[in-house]
């Protein structure tokens, strides 16, 4: 019987990436899961925080038979150690939020190999997602890469391109990419036992870089065309939102919309209007129509906003927007 391939797993605790992965590389014939490295408790990736569905790493691991480690930094001494000592093959690295030193990443007898959500070198950085749909990409790729010290620097190892439609929300283009992501690994994972794989290095001027969104990328500025702010609120679906603020300093957060044909012809953008039960903000050149938003953690239809006393005397909230 041919010998095993060593891998040591880094994911996220509730990544729903790093479950399929898990349940992928524990079971294979050819590849030995020696443990996997999650994050410390009481943390969470923020990415699956308010997913209908939720995984729990160390729970799927257990029942597995799977080693697990939750260390509060993943360079402390006696992690290091203990990975050293398992000797292993290969570091697979699937949606995992610390960086690994150089001592770390000198411990696979191979390679670390980092899976990343976007077309390397373009949209290196947190949440490629996100930035993707906000910026009104239809066609991606999904990266894996063999790790430096770099943030999502090293050399490219395999890619799948993605073409996906203007619909898509921030969830479920993660998701889709998700899928992708465990495709390629069975893909790569033969390639790794045998260890016969090439890799090129990035093209660094083609490099792009996100960080994580701030509270400023979901706000909503109605000065801006009623497409690129439709993208807006996609890219930010479901957690946290995009938002406004009516002049009260209420904040309403718009989980769907949709672009009218019919130009707003008005000086003053953020304009709010009601026609049958439906409610229209003015953009910089069309009608936008809100249609879901977010009321004490549910998507709920828009309309409520209008003369609903349920809304907690919210009645008609929308006449004014701070823009």
């Amino acid at each position: 019987m041919s010998k095993k391939t060593k891998i040591v797993l880094f994911t996220e605790i509730n990544s729903k990436l790093g479950s399929p992965f898990l349940r992928i590389l524990s079971a294979h014939p050819m590849i030995e899961l020696l443990m996997v490295i999650t994050s410390p408790p009481n943390k969470e990736c923020d990415y699956f925080i308010n997913d209908r569905h939720s995984v729990n790493i160390e729970k799927e691991a257990i029942s597995l038979g799977v080693t697990i480690k939750r260390p509060e930094k993943v360079s402390s001494p006696e992690t290091i150690i203990s990975i050293k000592e398992a000797n292993p093959d290969y570091f697979i690295v699937a949606n995992f939020q610390q960086l690994l030193t150089r001592e770390l990443l000198d411990i696979p007898n191979a390679m670390p190999i980092n899976f990343h959500p976007s077309p390397l070198p373009r949209y290196a950085g947190l949440a490629p997602f996100y930035w993707m749909i906000k910026n009104g990409e239809t066609k991606t790729s999904i990266s894996a890469i063999k790790m430096d010290e770099g943030l999502d620097t090293g050399d490219i190892i395999m890619q799948r391109s993605i073409h996906f439609s203007e619909k898509e929300t921030c969830i479920g283009l993660r998701t889709f990419q998700e899928d992708q992501n465990v495709l390629m690994l069975l893909d790569l994972i033969p390639l790794m036992v045998n260890n016969n794989f090439s890799y090129k290095p990035q093209n660094m001027q083609n490099r792009s870089y996100f960080g994580r969104p701030k509270s400023s990328d979901y706000h909503l500025n109605f000065q801006l065309e009623a497409q690129v702010l439709e993208r807006h609120i996609r890219a930010a679906y479901r957690h946290p939102g995009a938002y406004f603020l009516t002049k009260k300093n209420l904040k309403i957060v718009v989980l769907s919309a949709n672009v009218t044909n019919i130009p707003s012809n008005i000086e003053e953008s953020g304009e709010i209007r009601y026609s049958k039960g439906k409610i229209f903000v003015a953009t910089k050149d069309f009608w936008l129509q809100l249609l879901t938003i977010d009321m004490d953690g549910i998507e709920v239809p828009a309309s409520l906003l209008i003369n609903n006393e349920k809304t907690d005397n919210r009645t008609n909230i929308l006449e004014n927007i701070h823009i």
